[in-house]
């Protein structure tokens, strides 16, 4: 986790959102697939998510799990900068009253609007309407959102 980034020149690092990794904890099969699909140069995530992850955990095991999930398969975990700091109180005093913004999501977006970076959530509506952000869902997102309609109605 604490390793330098290392996405430059190999294309661009692909942060991953929590909500992907929740995905791969509830067991969803095709959101495992993909974490460990992404080239090894390119897993990155943010000590934001991470903290996300930490916080929702409801005992040891989980946190263990999810420690033991980051570094065995090698995520690089991004810092909140000083410059990230900045840019979230920007995001936070243009976005907070028009669109919702949360402080756990305007640090994420921050620290994604870094060069060669590109934010990996199935949250499109929290962080879409960013000028400067490049964000995309995970490959295996519409088909999760279809089964979770099927399986509603």
């Amino acid at each position: 986790m604490g390793e330098k980034p290392t996405g430059q020149g190999m294309g661009p690092l692909l942060v991953v959102d929590a909500d992907v990794f929740i995905d791969h904890l509830r067991g969803v099969e095709a959101a495992t697939t993909y974490l460990r699909g992404i080239p090894r140069e390119q897993r990155a995530t943010t000590d934001v998510s991470v903290m996300e992850l930490l916080r929702g955990a409801t005992n040891k095991r989980q946190t263990d799990a999810i420690g033991c999930f980051l570094l065995h398969n090698r995520f690089v975990s991004l810092p909140v900068t000083t410059a990230a700091s900045r840019r979230a109180v920007v995001l936070v005093r243009r976005y907070a009253l028009s669109h919702g913004m949360k402080l756990p999501d305007a640090l994420v977006a921050a620290i994604c609007m870094e060069p060669e970076r590109r934010l990996v959530t199935r949250n499109l509506r929290h962080f879409e309407y960013l000028p400067g952000l490049a964000v995309q869902k995970p490959p295996y997102a519409q088909a999760l959102a279809a089964a979770r309609e099927d399986r509603d109605d």
